[in-house]
């Protein structure tokens, strides 16, 4: 695991050595760089040694040293593929998984990365083509970040790196702040910074005679789930597939172990290790000092009991979210997501016993875990009966119910007659939806955005055979992407930690979208086909427990411990007056909050989250940090 960073038709040895720098803590345990001034081409890494810890400096080269690459991730298939490549007279310096992929690219081409199994980006500088070839993996697991500017390409796996030329302005990208307002992360492509994209998952670009070409390599395929097979045979091969895929993520030549929550992915994934390993897997979890709704540890502690791990745990406490700011400037841009803080805490602790983590993510998109998978299918059962579905008899049944007057909104647009599966989702998922967000852009802004909403942007990926299908296929696109796995590599990345996802094995993920979307969710089961897998190594009750989502206690901390930070940060004159909202409208739902009138923490999160970014990047303020 490393960061790596590279520009072309610019060439400055201190440039490049700046952002290596920046980004240390991706890779504390070498650097390397690649310089062709000729051409005006720079490489740089800073590598975190996980396989051939001594000799797999980068960047790595070719024999005659006309290809040169600079790689972030892992490939679990490369002792398959060097052998492949032997044969064909390929000489290798050393044991690593990144030189695979230079004597594999001189091979294949572009199409190496067909053959690739595993997470990446990487760059490949290809100097007697004068080209650089650079790819990200198929379900974007590791980050890849670029600017083409006036001419000059630059990119990093993390954007503070692009930052340190000095030629690129902080500029806060418009487009790119709405999508962040509404879904609570920024929507690949774009990012918060003007100028500055994301590559998008499963694809490649090619730099070459001053053109610069993206193409998609490989794509989720939603549309050939035709697949009839019987019940145990599903379940027989979704467990093989599972177990390689836990099996190839634990090569590694230093110590590795798994984050606990409780809940049945990460569970699964400990135990298909505990059945693999000869040794107890060293496991971590966090927890709370608010126990309800919130705190897992004790589901965490059956688990471990259950299969013998050395368990470790983290309570936090109010206090810890002092370190916001520092949470921030490692995402580069904000992410909303409140399970970045704690996911960052388990990942400093972790790196005291281990340097290599498994994980759970993507396990409920893959298997439609979530439980508005079932409120949307409730929701068309009953638009079969308009007497009952439209909007009124929906309120007159929704409003006696003991919850906060947003949530009853959003209830009321799922389960009415009028709005269809998509606005369902997007109602249900945006922190701000249209009304809010009218209600909270200055009029200034809402000029620049003429009109313009990222619902636009989401709703291309919402296709498939199925309805269940489509809303999968959105959260793949999206959620997944650019919130949750975006999250766990920068938290994890922060403390030189790295995190391996096994649901996101790419044939595993092929085998599943051919399922029929009963095999995933069946009535009021979610998961079923994992669950039956799961039955076989996990307790009952661990299976049959409510989903709890992973977030902190911001509805309380906010009104009591953290109600100090609110105000110093989110409603003080600097920020109210920053020219991107209306000051009042945030003045109003902080006071609704603090009342206790409103649950309004997740707008007040978004909010705070964004200020504390414009004041370390835009403003460039390093006393935060």
């Amino acid at each position: 695991m490393c960061g790596i960073c590279g520009t072309v038709r610019l060439c400055s040895e201190s440039l490049i050595k700046r952002m290596c720098d920046v980004m240390r803590h991706r890779g504390p345990d070498d650097e390397g760089y690649y310089l062709d001034k000729v051409n005006k081409v720079a490489l740089g890494v800073r590598r975190l040694s996980i396989i051939d810890v001594e000799g797999g400096h980068q960047p790595i080269h070719n024999e005659d040293g006309s290809v040169w690459l600079v790689f972030n991730g892992e490939i679990y298939n490369y002792k398959e593929l060097r052998i492949e490549l032997e044969k064909k007279g390929h000489r290798f310096y050393t044991r690593t998984d990144t030189e695979t992929i230079v004597h594999l690219y001189e091979e294949e081409g572009e199409d190496c990365v067909k053959k690739l199994d595993g997470m990446f980006a990487f760059a490949i500088w290809d100097r007697e083509r004068k080209k650089m070839f650079i790819a990200r993996d198929r379900l974007g697991i590791k980050p890849f970040y670029y600017t083409n500017n006036r001419g000059r390409f630059i990119f990093a796996s993390e954007i503070k790196a692009i930052l340190e030329y000095q030629g690129m302005d902080r500029e806060t990208d418009t487009e790119g702040l709405l999508s962040y307002l509404t879904l609570q992360y920024v929507l690949a492509p774009m990012t918060m910074f003007k100028g500055i994209k994301k590559l998008l998952p499963g694809h490649i670009l090619s730099i070459h005679n001053n053109k610069v070409e993206d193409r998609c390599y490989w794509d989720l395929d939603f549309f050939n789930n035709t697949r009839v097979e019987d019940e145990e045979i599903c379940v027989e091969k979704i467990e093989e597939m599972f177990k390689k895929s836990v099996e190839s993520r634990l090569i590694s030549d230093v110590p590795l172990g798994a984050l606990l929550s409780g809940g049945i992915d990460s569970s699964i994934v400990v135990a298909m290790m505990s059945s693999i390993l000869n040794r107890p897997v060293e496991t971590f979890t966090v927890g709370f000092t608010v126990k309800k709704d919130y705190d897992e540890t004790k589901y965490a502690r059956e688990v471990a009991s259950f299969l013998g791990t050395t368990h470790h745990e983290l309570i936090l406490h109010p206090k810890t979210a002092e370190i916001l700011p520092k949470i921030i400037w490692h995402l580069d841009e904000p992410i909303a997501d409140q399970a970045a803080l704690p996911t960052y805490l388990i990942c400093q602790l972790a790196k005291k016993h281990v340097t290599v983590l498994l994980t759970g993510e993507g396990g409920d998109e893959l298997f439609a875990g979530y439980p508005r998978y079932i409120l949307d299918r409730f929701a068309e059962f009953l638009h079969q009966f308009p007497h009952i579905s439209n909007k009124s008899m929906i309120k007159r049944l929704i409003n006696p119910l003991p919850f906060g007057s947003t949530l009853k909104r959003r209830m009321i647009k799922l389960f009415s007659s009028e709005s269809d599966a998509f606005d369902r989702n997007v109602e249900w998922l945006s922190i701000f939806n249209k009304e809010e967000l009218n209600a909270l852009l200055s009029p200034h802004l809402k000029q620049i955005l003429n009109n313009r909403h990222p619902v636009e942007d989401v709703r291309k990926y919402f296709k498939g055979k199925e309805s269940l299908d489509r809303l999968i296929h959105i959260d793949m696109k999206t959620w997944l992407v650019d919130d949750i796995l975006a999250k766990v590599d920068k938290m994890s990345m922060a403390t030189s930690v790295e995190a391996r996802v096994p649901f996101l094995d790419h044939k595993l993920v092929e085998y599943v979208l051919t399922l029929q979307p009963y095999m995933k969710l069946r009535e009021l089961t979610t998961k079923y086909v994992l669950k039956k897998i799961a039955y076989k190594f996990l307790p009952k009750q661990i299976i049959r427990r409510k989903k709890q989502a992973f977030r902190i206690p911001t509805e309380r901390w906010f009104r009591e411990e953290l109600r100090d930070m609110v105000c110093d940060f989110l409603l003080s004159r600097k920020s109210l007056n920053q020219g991107y909202f209306v000051p009042e409208y945030i003045q109003h739902i902080a006071k609704q909050h603090f009342d206790g009138r409103e649950d309004n923490s997740q707008k007040l999160w978004n909010l705070l989250c964004f200020e504390l970014w414009h004041r370390i990047y835009i403003e460039n303020d390093k006393s935060l940090l």
